[in-house]
């Protein structure tokens, strides 16, 4: 059987050893890549930080394991863990139950121009539905229609209010829909996709409470 030996990693991420326990002279207290200090245990609960697997009689010429986001024993997130893309995930619970179960499958699978289109695809329909609508109607044109000041889903208490709203969603679709219904676009990748859907349901949401 063999056993873990130790990693350390700078707070940045780093790796100094991954032999932290068998080769100390490899041991630094500063990186020196970054210059941060560096641990060699969780600072949750303690427990060392896996390093290289030894098995007694065989040689490993291999680099060693990289330095991993999340605590093996706890799960908490070392220091250097990637807080973006922990930030990238689409927070399930807080989305309109139609814009879950359309869009969110289709993020989580790296869909992402998929999934903007979608997401407006759902709001779209709200719309029409809410508004009375014909299914031929669509685009920047229907959220004119539908949130003019004298259109049937018109919201605010004031002419100004009630032509922000309007602008508010014709310029989402605009601006975030249409690029992505017409075309390939490169820049839509997993952070552009989590905010646009989040938008969407910002929509969502201020349709909902206003009907």
């Amino acid at each position: 059987m063999g056993q873990y030996d130790v990693m350390q990693v700078c707070l940045n991420g780093h790796k100094i050893t991954a032999t932290y326990a068998s080769n100390p002279e490899f041991r630094q207290a500063k990186c020196d890549q970054c210059g941060a200090d560096t641990i060699h245990e969780c600072p949750e609960c303690g427990t060392p930080i896996r390093g290289e697997y030894h098995v007694p009689g065989v040689a490993d010429l291999t680099p060693g394991p990289d330095p991993k986001d999340y605590c093996h024993e706890c799960g908490e997130p070392y220091p250097w863990a990637d807080e973006a893309e922990d930030f990238a995930d689409v927070d399930a619970s807080v989305l309109d139950d139609e814009l879950a179960a359309r869009a969110l499958s289709e993020y989580e699978d790296g869909h992402y121009q998929s999934a903007v289109r979608t997401a407006f695809v759902v709001l779209e329909e709200r719309v029409r539905d809410n508004g009375g609508f014909k299914e031929s109607d669509h685009g920047a044109d229907l959220m004119t229609e539908a949130f003019h000041p004298d259109g049937p889903l018109a919201m605010g208490k004031t002419e100004a209010e009630k032509e922000g709203t309007m602008l508010l969603y014709r310029s989402a679709v605009m601006a975030l829909r249409n690029p992505v219904g017409h075309r390939f676009v490169d820049e839509i990748d997993e952070d552009y996709a989590r905010d646009v859907i989040h938008t969407v349901n910002l929509l969502l949401r201020v349709l909902e409470t206003n009907s």
